[in-house]
């Protein structure tokens, strides 16, 4: 990212580095990380394509399953999706203030 745009992300509220953060802080605290102490690629997170208005950030667990958090660069609010490739199931799973985990 170059330096106007990190700085206009900084002025208008989360920095991707703020997002990435703050979802790693949440899928640490919520999700059991033990399966990947043998294997570390086995859980990953990592930012995604975003948009004008927000980052995105996802989450995979051992299990196969995706979290993608969808968090609003203005306020950090932060929707979260969840999709299960093996069943094709893919829904809406709450929401979190990013701030909350900074």
């Amino acid at each position: 990212m170059c330096c106007s745009c990190r700085n206009n992300a900084a002025k208008s509220g989360i920095t991707p580095e703020q997002a990435f953060e703050g979802v790693s802080n949440y899928c640490h605290g919520e999700y059991d990380w033990s399966a990947a102490e043998d294997n570390g690629s086995t859980m990953t997170l990592e930012m995604g394509e975003g948009t004008e208005t927000e980052y995105q950030v996802v989450f995979r667990s051992y299990t196969g399953a995706y979290v993608y958090f969808y968090v609003d660069k203005k306020s950090g609010t932060t929707r979260m999706v969840e999709h299960v490739p093996a069943l094709d199931i893919t829904e809406e799973a709450g929401t979190i203030e990013l701030k909350d985990y900074l």
